[in-house]
């Protein structure tokens, strides 16, 4: 398994996970209960399931922390959306914290392409 240090994809989730919370400090984001919290706690749960599953052991489990990062995304995604809408977070952090999170969300979406291709070409050498 990878460490965790050497993938990109986490580096971009630390990252993500960072311009979120500066973004809420600058603008704090208190009307709706719970939205900061779940935001905060979204985007930090991306980089963490990398770093568990690097360190599991297996591709099956690795590759399962990878989706659950993958949904880590997509929740943050949705978390600032309703952050824009409801809770007054700036369009301009709006975006750049949206687009921070769909690039991460691709990249883990990428990479767990990739490990599927290659277990599927190394089930079918085995085969042949």
């Amino acid at each position: 398994m990878p460490n965790h240090f050497n993938l990109r994809v986490y580096d971009a989730a630390c990252e993500l996970s960072r311009v979120v919370h500066d973004s809420l400090e600058a603008h704090s984001v208190h009307r709706v209960p719970g939205l900061r919290a779940q935001l905060l706690e979204a985007a930090g749960s991306i980089a963490a399931n990398t770093a568990e599953g690097a360190g599991r052991g297996s591709t099956a489990k690795f590759l399962n922390h990878l989706r659950i990062a993958l949904g880590s995304a997509n929740e943050t995604r949705t978390h600032l959306h309703r952050a824009k809408d409801e809770a007054r977070l700036p369009i301009k952090l709006y975006f750049v914290c949206d687009s921070k999170a769909l690039v991460t969300a691709r990249m883990l979406a990428s990479l767990i392409r990739r490990i599927e291709q290659d277990e599927a070409h190394r089930t079918n050498a085995k085969r042949a």
